[in-house]
């Protein structure tokens, strides 16, 4: 019985074969790079936004205590934020971390931008005439337990924080998506402070610094009596 004749490799056929793998992955390998990219920017803005979260807490925890002092609660914040921008294992860590975070801040102001941001929404300055009559208007007693008195010595306080985006490509474009959703809304809100300038933004971008607001809010009950100089007007 005769076997069938054997079919003899064809080595255009190879060639082919590896030419189209090489244009699939032409195609296929900028794209899974753009999205690695915009994975690890996006978990860094996620990890920015926990400190965030804890550089409000930790601006309410010092404002409740200490008069709703709006200075102290900015200290508060920025020591929290510090280990998005430095070591703080230790004093001295610390003490470098801390300056670096000034000197960021320092470099953005010129351009109309404030690395970090505390906004009181309350107590508003308009309750210290009803509940702090008593104390000639300037405090409020924080364990008053009138219902109206109980409410006007909450503080609520927003934090915003610019937070710079590092992953080349990613952080131009995550940046400019952003931009453009925010280009056609309002400029401020009611009650909030004013919104960061997209013009400033854009500058900043130009000299390859890219920013993006992340923001929280809390609410905590004072333990020291507001005083009027430092609420809401």
């Amino acid at each position: 019985m005769e076997s069938p004749p054997r079919v003899r490799d064809d080595p255009g056929m190879f060639r082919d074969e590896n030419g189209q793998a090489i244009a699939e992955a032409a195609l296929v390998l900028p794209a899974v790079l753009v999205l690695l990219l915009l994975t690890l920017q996006l978990t860094q803005l996620q990890r920015a936004r926990i400190l965030v979260e804890a550089a409000a807490f930790s601006a309410a925890r010092a404002g409740i205590v200490l008069n709703g002092d709006p200075a102290r609660m900015q200290e508060a914040a920025a020591v929290a934020l510090l280990p998005g921008f430095g070591r703080t294992d230790s004093l001295a860590a610390v003490a470098r971390t801390l300056a670096r975070f000034k000197a960021e801040s320092a470099r953005l102001e010129p351009l109309g931008l404030r690395m970090l941001r505390v906004h009181v929404h309350g107590p508003a300055a308009s309750d210290f005439a009803t509940w702090g009559r008593h104390l000639d208007g300037q405090e409020i007693d924080f364990d008053d337990v009138r219902p109206g008195a109980a409410e006007a010595t909450l503080l609520s306080l927003q934090l915003r924080h610019l937070c710079e985006l590092r992953v080349p490509f990613a952080n131009r474009m995550i940046q400019t998506i952003w931009m453009a959703a925010r280009s056609g809304l309002p400029g401020k809100r009611h009650g909030a402070p004013d919104e960061v300038p997209l013009a400033a933004l854009a500058a900043a971008g130009e000299t390859g610094r890219y920013y993006l607001p992340v923001e929280a809010f809390v609410t905590m009950r004072m333990q020291s009596n507001p005083y009027r100089k430092w609420a809401r007007p």
